[in-house]
C-alpha cells in the first residue's frame, strides 16, 4: 500500500521529503502570504473554509465554502476507499476537513514547508500524510490516486499540459483530476489581467512574483477529456446569484483519461 510505504518515510516533524526544492519560490511565496495577510494562525486554519469575523478575506471564504460543500457532497457519493492527493495543499485545510467525514487515504503535497508544518500539526493522522515536494519532480508512483485535487493552485504552474499529464500518470485508470476555485481567462483578456497582476504585486513590493504567477485559458484543457461539474455562467446559477446567496465565480472542472 502506498500509505504504508509513505508512512515509513515520515521524519521527526511528521512530513515526508521527496525531493530537493527550489527555495527561491518558497521564500517568495511566504513573503506573499505575509504581505497579503493570508498566513493564518492555527485557530483560523482549523475553521477553514469557514472563517472568523477577523479574517480579512471572509467574503472570499464564504464563496469558497460553497465550492467545498459541493465537493464534499460529490465525495459522499463514492462508496469505496480512495487515495486522494491535494496538490498545493498549503496549510492542509481541505483534506483536513474531508478526513473528518470520509474514511479515505489523504495526501497533501506542497513546496511551502512553513504551511506544511502547520498542516501536519493540525491535521496529520494515520490517514492524512503531508509531503514536501515538487509535483513535477517528485517520484510519486504511477496508477495510485483515485482523485487528485487542484484547489486554487493551478495559477502557480506555468505549463498546464505538462502538469495534467503528470497527474493523470499518477492517477488510476479511472482516476479524476478536479480543478476547484481557479480562474480561467479569455485569450483577449490576458494582457489586461497580467497587467493587473503586475500592478498588484508591485504595490506590495513583490514585482518578481509576476514570474511565478500564471494566467490560464480553458483552451489549454482542450486536448484533455474534461467535464464541467459546476458552471457559474449557466442561466440557473446566474439567477441564483441574483435572487439567493452569492456563489463562486469559478468553474469546477474534472479531467479524466
Amino acid at each position: 500500500m502506498i500509505l504504508e510505504e509513505l508512512q515509513k518515510q515520515k521524519t521527526d516533524n511528521g512530513i515526508i521529503y521527496l525531493n530537493e526544492i527550489d527555495k527561491s519560490f518558497e521564500i517568495l511565496y511566504q513573503q506573499l502570504l505575509k504581505k497579503e495577510k493570508r498566513f493564518y494562525d492555527n485557530d483560523e486554519v482549523k475553521l477553514l473554509p469557514y472563517s472568523s469575523q477577523r479574517n480579512p478575506y471572509k467574503k472570499e471564504w464564504q464563496l469558497r465554502v460553497r465550492t467545498f460543500l459541493r465537493f464534499r457532497y460529490y465525495l459522499s457519493t463514492k462508496k469505496t476507499k480512495l487515495n486522494i492527493l491535494d496538490v498545493g495543499c498549503g496549510n492542509g485545510w481541505l483534506i483536513g476537513q474531508l478526513a473528518k467525514e470520509f474514511d479515505h487515504n489523504y495526501f497533501g503535497i506542497d513546496t511551502n514547508l512553513v504551511e506544511l508544518e502547520q498542516a501536519d500539526k493540525l491535521f496529520s493522522s494515520e490517514k492524512v500524510i503531508f509531503i514536501y515536494g515538487d509535483i513535477s519532480k517528485a517520484t510519486l508512483p504511477t496508477d495510485t490516486f483515485n482523485i487528485v485535487i487542484l484547489n486554487s493552485t493551478l495559477q502557480y504552474f506555468k505549463d498546464v499540459d505538462v502538469l495534467l499529464k503528470e497527474l493523470l500518470t499518477i492517477s488510476k485508470s479511472y482516476g479524476e483530476v478536479h480543478i476547484l476555485d481557479t480562474p480561467f481567462y479569455l485569450a483577449n483578456d490576458l494582457i489586461r489581467v497580467k497587467n493587473n497582476s503586475l500592478k498588484h504585486f508591485s504595490s506590495i513590493g513583490l514585482p518578481e512574483m509576476t514570474q511565478k504567477f500564471f494566467h490560464h485559458t480553458t483552451d489549454e484543457l482542450k486536448y484533455f477529456r474534461n467535464q464541467l461539474l459546476y458552471n457559474p455562467n449557466s442561466i440557473k446559477n446566474k439567477l441564483s446569484n441574483i435572487f439567493f446567496e452569492e456563489d463562486s465565480p469559478f468553474s469546477w472542472i474534472m479531467i479524466t483519461r
